[in-house]
């Protein structure tokens, strides 16, 4: 099933007329989408172009203010580079969602020391991210042992991708008599799961909709 509904002012067109009114109610709107579900949270590309787009139009509208207002001027400079600073940093966010994904689901590594060695990320940031990433969905029955400083995991998140298809079809594309089960690698954050060959579905870990393959 897919869950990417969303309450109506997290739209694109919400969030672009409140840019336009007020745009700090615009920023709140913006980040407020992004962290709202595990298919927002890893659409780091849009949201990384969105935040650099009106970051610089918001810093070009500061810099054309000067000459009438200095303190509108920085107001709408300190708005546009608050924001372009929050793309950015959403974007490495996004990349190291992907390397739990690819270190918890497709490694089976569930240390929360071996992961933040392993990707150089600090013991609290790791263990905060992680905790994120499952209240959304995306490690589903998971929980963090502060004792063990590890992520334990239910019976079906474990489950290998040879074992069974975890998540379910979307539509059946072209899949053969046999039905053959394929481990497909989701497109969007690089999480493995098996899936009927051809068939659409919706990755586990992130929500992308895509082809087995």
């Amino acid at each position: 099933m897919n869950n990417n509904q969303q309450p109506i002012w997290f739209n694109t067109w919400v969030i672009v007329i409140a840019f336009i009114v007020c745009w700090p109610v615009g920023i709140v709107l913006l980040i407020g989408r992004v962290n709202s579900s595990k298919q927002n949270m890893f659409d780091g590309s849009t949201t990384t172009k969105v935040c650099y787009v009106i970051g610089a139009l918001l810093v070009l509208a500061g810099l054309g203010s000067f000459s009438n207002s200095f303190f509108a001027g920085l107001f709408y400079v300190a708005g546009g580079a608050a924001l372009i600073y929050y793309g950015l940093k959403n974007k490495k966010k996004v990349e190291r969602y992907k390397g739990y994904i690819d270190l918890v689901a497709n490694q089976q590594i569930h240390s929360l020391d071996t992961i933040s060695s392993t990707m150089n990320v600090s013991y609290d940031v790791v263990k905060n991210e992680i905790s994120t990433l499952i209240s959304k969905g995306t490690f589903r029955g998971a929980t963090i042992n502060e004792l063990s400083r590890s992520i334990e995991m239910s019976a079906v998140q474990e489950q290998p991708a040879s074992q069974g298809f975890i998540n379910g079809v979307l539509e059946n594309v072209g899949v053969s008599s046999s039905n053959v089960t394929v481990t497909a690698t989701c497109p969007g954050c690089g999480g493995t799961m098996a899936a009927p060959k051809g068939a659409t579905v919706e990755c586990d870990y992130c929500g992308k909709i895509f082809t087995a393959n």
